[in-house]
């Protein structure tokens, strides 16, 4: 997440006051989130029962330990390495989950029963094939990894010892990964996200990101690898080959969408396309845009617009299945606009404006839990959005707000003015006929085993 102004001073702390009412769960529906536990084999998927109404309630039969560790981005502001998406995804016939383990270099595969509840399929968890896996897709029974090394307690690697790659596996009958290909990246760049074409399941996209620069001048704490600053970015496309082999298609360094540009350069952060068209679109978080790209039936990618956001650093996107819709995460709050938290941006893409998306609301994500300061000396709210997904009937969207003040575990007096509550929530928003949104709830995951030290990643729904 890329900050280019300053942000607002102190936030509300005390707790929005949204009410829930406890339905019973609705038979068949479940949600589930990774609580990127760093602890060494106390990763684990969490798994709720999704009421009518939207709201939550935790599986009788979970947490679902993965066998791994997550990614512990102890540097307390560090750009990067928890700027992901799609860490856990469910496979398209529903039989399968897939969740990352960063810090153990794993792949945990799931059979998901009747009841909603996981159980590793024989061998799992399988090894990623890199370093750092932060993003899974899947085409036909290939699935692809983004491994991202960018982990600070893996940094022999990060600092060149390994590259980051794309990797393809074979997904066997009983859920056994079988390694088939893979990319990598000898340029430095770190990839975030990757993502199957809607339109074409043989067409892969890749997103790249990656911030390594002294920020605040002490010179140690947010430059890890490299001798040199680099703030860069772009697209990739792959294609994919019956034999599971991955092959690049295109690579794109993103033009300029503003005039005169700053120094810091036009940079992807998330990505998804739409379902009926052959558009790509980006979060330009530098330059607070979203893009719209074309591609063609190999791959080939081409700029078509970059338009306003009025939310502040736009990074993870999601469309809705008519294609009319596009949700866009901002992770910070904007201070010209008097935010006090992250906010979700609505766009309309419908019709010609696929092309040129229009904004047409944007909802402040309540419980931003106090401020701190980062290692770029600015203000910042304690709990920021990241990952979101729509439910399948698209009636709610849910939102992943992760703690952000590495630090805060050893404040024990701001842990108890919080009511211990550390910034990991889980938001759940309602969608309205026009495709707007409001709140509906928010849940506080450590009374649902997100340690206090962890960053939760990644939310994806299931109907059975």
């Amino acid at each position: 997440m890329i900050r280019i102004t300053a942000v607002l001073g102190a936030l509300v702390i005390a707790l929005a006051g949204v009410a829930f009412t406890w339905d019973a769960p609705a038979p068949g529906q479940y949600l589930y989130i990774l609580s990127n536990n760093v602890e060494q084999g106390q990763n684990s998927v969490i798994a709720y029962q999704r009421m009518d109404d939207g709201q939550l309630v935790p599986h009788p039969k979970g947490p679902f330990m993965t066998r791994g560790a997550g990614i512990n981005n102890s540097t307390n502001g560090k750009l990067g390495p928890n700027d992901i998406d799609t860490p856990l995804i469910v496979s398209p016939d529903k039989t399968r989950l897939f969740a990352v383990n960063g810090y153990s270099n794993t792949i945990a595969v799931f059979d998901i029963q009747a009841d909603g509840s996981l159980e590793h399929v024989s061998g799992s968890p399988f090894e990623s094939m890199g370093v750092g896996p932060v993003s899974l897709a899947m085409s036909g029974d290939v699935l692809i990894v983004a491994n991202r090394n960018e982990d600070p307690h893996q940094l022999a690697e990060l600092s060149g010892a390994a590259y980051s790659n794309y990797a393809t596996f074979r997904v066997g009958s009983e859920g056994r990964l079988t390694f088939l290909s893979k990319v990598e990246l000898t340029d430095g760049q770190k990839n975030t996200q990757v993502l199957v074409s809607s339109r074409d399941a043989s067409i892969i996209f890749g997103n790249e990101f990656v911030v390594d620069v002294d920020f605040d001048g002490e010179g140690d704490v947010s430059r890890l690898f490299g001798s040199e600053a680099k703030v860069a970015g772009g697209l990739q496309s792959f294609m994919l080959g019956s034999d599971g082999m991955l092959q690049q298609a295109d690579r794109m360094a993103l033009p300029e969408t503003v005039d005169p540009a700053p120094e810091v350069p036009t940079i992807p952060l998330g990505i998804w396309d739409h379902p009926t068209r052959k558009l790509l679109y980006a979060g330009l978080v530098t330059r607070n845009q979203l893009g719209t790209f074309r591609y063609d039936r190999y791959g080939k990618l081409s700029f078509v617009s970059a338009v306003a956001n009025s939310g502040q650093d736009i990074c993870w996107l999601r469309v809705n299945k008519a294609g009319t819709r596009l949700y866009a995460v901002n992770n910070l709050p904007r201070e010209d606009e008097q935010d006090a938290a992250g906010t979700i941006t609505v766009f309309d893409i419908s019709g010609d404006k696929a092309e040129q998306p229009v904004e047409i609301s944007r909802i402040e994500l309540p419980l931003p839990l106090g401020t701190f300061v980062n290692n770029r000396a600015m203000a910042q709210p304690n709990s920021t959005p990241f990952q979101l997904t729509l439910d399948e009937d698209e009636r709610f969207l849910y939102v992943i707000n992760q703690r952000i003040d590495q630090s805060i575990q050893r404040k024990t007096s701001h842990a108890s003015q919080l009511g211990g509550e550390l910034g990991n929530v889980l938001h759940v928003l309602r969608i309205k006929t026009d495709g707007t949104l409001e709140v509906a709830g928010s849940r506080h995951l450590g009374q649902d085993g997100v340690h206090e030290t962890a960053r939760p990643q990644g939310v994806v729904t299931l109907d059975m």
